[in-house]
């Protein structure tokens, strides 16, 4: 599985444009996943109105060149913050924002096919909004239509940040997997080493908690614990030393080829019932493993 961090550009020259590129795509879950595992949620406490200042408007019209490099960088070390500037730019972004989104759609077909029913309306409503004193709201209910098409077409749902209502200080939730290594509070930095190999354990046992007998949501819960791995590999696992640290990121590496090779053997055509079988063993013993080094630290 490529992980979308690896991708950053080295050029700052060649940072907002490729960072605008995952605001308007499906995988921006995914690197906000990889980035939290690094720096954690909010590492630095800000906001997004705290790193935005006066450039929010600039931003929503332009794009992020209005933002200043420090800025950019705040949104990767507290990637929880690019999922609330994707909503905002999905609720109140400018017309820039839909060359990207157009952009991004014609590199897959299935969202190209989307793409080529909504563009007509979506090119109206934005010359309909060109002019700088009006919101382009209009615009975004369009761009949210085709995010949500996009969706359906691919199976695989657009990840916003969705308000909690009733929650504290406006509390955000993000849609992905949410379960496995990628739940929030597995990686606790308070516990004892055995306890906290123990507590990867039972994370790696809620694989068992749903048993797809259809080849697509097999592949998709795969693909989610292969997520899972790659989150361990970039964790810093405070709680253990650092020769048990490259024990278990030995082990995760291990573990994903395992899990790439029953991904790819079922989208060759293996009977997902063979395919479960043989990811349930990777599964088991992978927890074995770990229930075996958290006793050797207890």
């Amino acid at each position: 599985m490529k992980l979308v961090a690896l991708e950053i550009p080295d050029d700052p020259a060649l940072l907002p444009g490729w960072l605008e590129g995952h605001l308007v795509n499906t995988d921006l879950a995914a690197l906000v996943a990889e980035l939290e595992a690094v720096h954690g949620e909010h590492p630095d406490n800000l906001s997004l109105t705290d790193i935005l200042r006066d450039r929010r408007d600039a931003v929503l019209s332009r794009g992020l060149d209005s933002l200043p490099a420090e800025g950019l960088k705040s949104l990767l070390r507290n990637p929880r913050l690019l999922l609330e500037l994707q909503e905002l730019i999905l609720t109140e972004g400018g017309p820039c924002w839909l060359s990207g989104a157009a952009e991004a759609a014609s590199k897959q077909d299935d969202l190209g096919r989307v793409w080529n029913r909504l563009s007509d309306p979506l090119q109206q409503t934005s010359r309909a909004a060109a002019s700088p004193s009006r919101r382009v709201v209009p615009l975004a209910r369009w761009i949210a239509s085709f995010a949500a098409a996009a969706a359906i077409v691919l199976g695989v749902g657009v990840f916003l940040v969705e308000r909690q209502r009733g929650g504290d200080q406006g509390a955000t939730a993000v849609a992905a997997s949410g379960w496995g290594w990628s739940r929030p509070g597995v990686l606790a930095d308070d516990l004892p080493p055995g306890v906290y190999l123990d507590r990867l354990a039972d994370a790696a046992g809620e694989w068992f908690k749903k048993r797809p007998d259809d080849p697509i949501a097999l592949a998709r819960r795969i693909s989610e614990f292969r997520q899972g791995c790659s989150v361990l590999i970039l964790s810093p696992h405070k709680p253990l030393s650092a020769q048990d640290r490259a024990w278990l990121v030995e082990k995760c590496r291990a573990w994903a080829a395992k899990l790439d090779a029953h991904l790819a053997a079922l989208e060759a055509g293996a009977s997902a019932a063979k395919v479960r079988d043989d990811a349930d063993a990777t599964v088991n013993k992978l927890i074995e493993a770990l229930r075996d080094r958290a006793k050797v630290l207890a």
